[in-house]
């Protein structure tokens, strides 16, 4: 071994034992028919360091601020918190969205979605909607449309389209997804006061909600209506199963959640929860205040649809639900502050929760915090987990807790199309590195 590779091979040690070995094999040989290229001094300086030196693969939280009503706009400030989800949830750095006067109350954020095929994280606030790069962290487009939205937006699995709702109108909008170009509106009378929107895993169902009674179900491609289902009262927080066939579904005035079935178009089951006097508490007089004016105002299911988890913003809780033909409360999780809104991980393993706390999906326990670059913990509705492979997005998690997960999980089960991301240069690594300090404990 020459003093070359013995450097090489010295410095790999240092860096881990994968490196060891690429510096130790012999370099590829030269393809039929062609010379190799000759590797002096100078042609080793022109080549660069290798891959291995170059860092590909980020594993990172998108927070988006503000994003609670139920928190002083200014608290978190303006802007993306991003955080790094390999190491204990490390603030990496805040990239800016819209400026505002500190006069002024800035917009709340109130939807956020992305995309691996335009590597684009769509942010809407009640004003606006814009899209930034996320190899650039620069906004690419944002518009005001009619001066009218905007609610909680998705984007369609091969990245054509966003469907956004209006800012409590009757009808919900469809936007070129590279553009921000207005394509048309899905008009849907019966659902005054669009507010929630979740996507079937195929990109191909609109499932279109008002803070009201009615749902509206329309298909992408046309804009037209399919069917409506009336709830009991106000709709709230909702999310939909595997192949989309049913809608579980939180309602005003109710602690629990509903079950709807699409196909029937209408309310099979209601699921109360009973270990907390909770009707007491909401029927006094004066009625307490409560988050967003609901005494559950999220919910999620696991992606092995075994469990339904809804949040309680009464007594700051989490009931978990049996998700079976007669579903059983089965544990319950006691929050830092309260939960408004449950957003899973890519890959189901743990639950973002608006109140900052991190719960690990199996166990049940919240396990960290998500906090801002001056130690505040991050109360935001509206945030997203998502891979990188050399600046492109690979995977993306959706905003609503649906059993089918992200864009690859939905196409493993066989509900969700092929979706093909920007290219990268390396594949994905997760790199699971640590920091000095442990993670956050919190009881």
């Amino acid at each position: 071994m020459n003093l070359k590779s013995i450097s090489l091979t010295a410095a790999a040690l240092l860096l881990g034992n994968p490196l060891a070995a690429k510096a130790q094999s012999p370099a590829p040989a030269a393809a039929p028919g062609t010379a190799a290229a000759p590797a002096g001094p100078a042609d080793a300086r022109r080549r660069g360091p290798p891959d291995a030196f170059r860092p590909r693969g980020r594993h990172l939280i998108y927070v988006t601020e503000p994003g609670s009503l139920e928190q002083p706009g200014w608290l978190n400030g303006v802007g993306i918190v991003v955080l790094d989800a390999n190491d204990n949830y490390r603030f990496v750095k805040r990239i800016p969205t819209w400026e505002y006067a500190a006069s002024m109350s800035p917009e709340q954020v109130s939807g956020v979605a992305a995309s691996p095929v335009t590597n684009l994280i769509y942010v809407s606030a009640r004003g606006r909607i814009g899209a930034i790069d996320l190899g650039t962290d620069k906004m690419a487009w944002s518009v005001t449309l009619d001066g009218k939205c905007c609610e909680r937006p998705q984007v369609t699995p091969d990245g054509t389209t966003v469907v956004v709702g209006s800012d409590l109108q009757d009808y919900w909008y469809a936007l070129n997804a590279k553009t921000g170009e207005l394509i048309g509106k899905f008009n849907a009378p019966q659902s005054m006061n669009a507010h929630n929107l979740n996507l079937s895993a195929d990109g191909k169902t609109s499932f279109m909600s008002p803070n009201g009674p009615v749902m509206t179900i329309a298909d992408v491609k046309t804009r037209k209506v399919i069917k409506t289902i009336r709830f009991p009262d106000n709709i709230r927080v909702f999310v939909l199963n595997k192949d989309s066939s049913k809608v579980y579904a939180n309602n005003n005035n109710f602690l629990g959640y509903l079950i709807a079935d699409v196909r029937t178009g209408s309310v099979v089951k209601s699921v109360e929860v009973t270990s907390v006097d909770w009707k007491s508490k909401w029927n006094a007089n004066p009625r307490p205040h409560v988050a967003h004016g609901c005494p559950s105002h999220g919910i999620a299911l696991t992606p092995d649809e075994k469990e339904v988890w809804v949040t309680d913003g009464m007594f700051n809780k989490i009931h978990i639900f049996s998700n079976t033909d007669d579903p059983r409360e089965i544990d319950t999780i006691d929050t830092t502050a309260g939960p408004f809104w449950i957003t899973f991980g890519l890959d189901g393993k743990v639950a973002y929760v608006s109140s900052g706390d991190v719960i690990d999906v199996k166990t049940h326990k919240i396990v960290a915090q998500l906090k801002d670059e001056f130690g505040h913990v991050t109360y935001s509705e509206k945030l997203l987990d998502i891979t990188f492979d050399n600046g492109h997005a690979q995977r993306v998690s959706n905003q609503f807790a649906n059993a089918f997960g992200d864009y690859k999980t939905a196409e493993d089960l066989g509900v969700g199309p092929h979706v093909t991301p920007m290219p990268g240069s390396a594949p994905i690594t997760v790199t699971g590195v640590r920091s000095a300090n442990p993670p956050v404990s919190v009881h």
